[in-house]
């Protein structure tokens, strides 16, 4: 026992070196405002912390996940983003939706932000042909709000401008549905997926990324736009484990963690019927790729 934990050990330290020697490598992709060192130093720590990291079959895939946060500039801190073992044993850079704003507010385009559910009992009035106020969202937190029945993201500009994007619940799921790691974890092929532990972080993300499209350019917006499209990479799903814990991970983190809870949290619609011709998608996430098909769905051309 002892043996195989020393060899753990020096398997993590082994990471941690790797990581280290591409400090130089880093300090050019990552922005003025983020020192190598302090990159590094939350690699490190993201890489003690990074569940399964001891199923890492290829180094490398850790040293090309750590170098998508540099160029994204982005730190592995678990807030703006995570490091994330998959079901190939390789490593996967996930943004999570405070770093994707980050990047969104960084462009200077940008007066504010919502990304938000809509549950049963919000008042939410939504009114596309409303230019100046499309859509309008309260919230009682004083009071039970329900099921989720819809997702949202709305982005008012600098100049103004207000940009929307919202999806029912049949939109996301038909999202999910499509995605790989959702048909694995339904056949019970694998243990965990984002879609089964964080929906309604993936609904968020995937409201965003389709509002993401419109958003103006600048010379931020390159990076922005770059850490938004590797939302089709981050949804793998996780290597399972060799032997399952006696007792369940304590649910200690926030939205997003991997371990959030073991019971199905996905909110449910309709029995989903078989498809018969999937059109062309993405298969980690289930999003459409410029698809112009007869059966395609309105606002699935992302």
């Amino acid at each position: 026992m002892s043996q195989a934990l020393a060899t753990q050990d020096n398997r993590l330290t082994s990471l941690k070196t790797q990581i280290a020697r591409m400090q130089g490598e880093f300090g050019k992709a990552l922005p003025g405002h983020i020192t190598a060192e302090r990159f590094v130093r939350t690699a490190q720590t993201a890489i003690a912390l990074t569940r399964n990291i001891d199923k890492v079959r290829d180094p490398q895939s850790l040293l090309a996940a750590c170098s998508k946060a540099a160029a994204d500039g982005l730190i592995l801190d678990g807030r703006e983003a995570a490091l994330v073992v998959d079901h190939n044993g390789e490593v996967q850079y996930r943004p999570m939706m405070r770093g994707l704003l980050k990047l969104a507010y960084n462009s200077g385009k940008i007066k504010s932000l919502v990304v938000e559910v809509v549950r049963d009992a919000d008042f939410f009035d939504y009114q596309p042909t409303r230019a100046a106020e499309p859509l309008i969202h309260k919230i009682d937190l004083k009071s039970k709000r329900g099921d989720i029945y819809a997702v949202y993201a709305l982005a008012t500009l600098i100049d103004g401008g207000i940009l929307h994007e919202v999806m029912t619940l049949e939109d996301v799921n038909r999202i999910r549905d499509r995605s790989d790691a959702w048909k694995a974890f339904q056949a019970k092929k694998i243990k965990s997926t984002p879609w089964h532990t964080d929906w309604s972080e993936m609904a968020r993300k995937t409201a965003f990324r389709r509002l993401s499209k419109y958003l103006p350019s600048s010379s931020e917006r390159d990076t922005f736009h770059q850490a938004v499209e590797r939302i089709d990479e981050d949804y793998s799903h996780e290597i399972e484990a060799e032997a399952a814990p006696a007792d369940p991970l304590p649910a200690t983190k926030k939205r997003g963690a991997a371990a959030a809870a073991l019971k199905d949290i996905t909110p449910q619609s309709r029995a989903q019927e078989p498809a018969e011709d999937e059109p062309p998608h993405d298969r980690e996430t289930g999003e459409i790729v410029e698809y112009d098909g007869p059966d395609q769905q309105p606002g699935d051309d992302i």
